[in-house]
């Protein structure tokens, strides 16, 4: 697949999952999710798979520590993620990604609660009202390292979609945007 047919499926892919997200409503548990190539198989051009990287519900729960009065980002969770599937657990990692339908084409996190008060910090990266608005991010690098975001602030009825064919080296050191592209090369192995 030539990279300018795969950003116009992982594009459309990411519209479809952040639309799925939107019909389910607020208030869900982040999602790491794989994209795979299902036109290997055939001739004809198809479009891409997307499946959940089976991920402990558990995980997620360090966003919200009871009792401690203390909210951690969802990056941190998705941080001890990358950092036991690309270490520990990579076989597994490569194993289930090997049990797809086709090669892997991109790796993409969304999560919820990107909160623009913070310390207008992630507001002022994302052109965001700093408000307290809570967000839902979309973020996925594909296998031609492209950076993709999609973000609705909670209410809206759209979307903001940013795709990056050369990310700068600030992008790419956001904590979510470097273990996508982590996760991402351990699953090609």
């Amino acid at each position: 697949m030539k990279p300018d047919r795969r950003a116009v499926l992982v594009r459309a892919a990411l519209n479809a999952i952040e639309a799925a997200a939107e019909a389910r409503g607020w208030d869900a548990y982040p999602a790491l999710l794989g994209l795979f190539d299902s036109t290997t198989h055939t001739e004809t051009v198809g479009s891409l798979d997307v499946e959940e990287l089976p991920i402990d519900r558990e995980v997620w729960r360090l966003h919200t520590s009871p009792g401690v009065g203390v909210t951690l980002p969802y990056r941190i969770g998705l941080q001890a993620i990358t950092d036991t599937l690309t270490t520990v657990k990579a076989p597994q990692l490569q194993a289930w990604v090997r049990a797809q339908i086709g090669p892997v084409v991109a790796v993409a996190f969304l999560g919820e609660g990107l909160d623009t008060s913070d310390a207008g910090r992630q507001a002022v990266t994302h052109g965001l009202p700093r408000d307290g608005v809570p967000v839902r991010a979309l973020t996925a690098y594909d296998i031609d390292g492209r950076f993709y975001q999609m973000l609705r602030v909670r209410g809206a009825d759209t979307t903001t979609t940013t795709i990056l064919d050369d990310p700068s080296a600030r992008i790419q050191a956001t904590a979510i945007a470097a273990s996508l592209r982590r996760l991402l090369a351990a699953a090609r192995v």
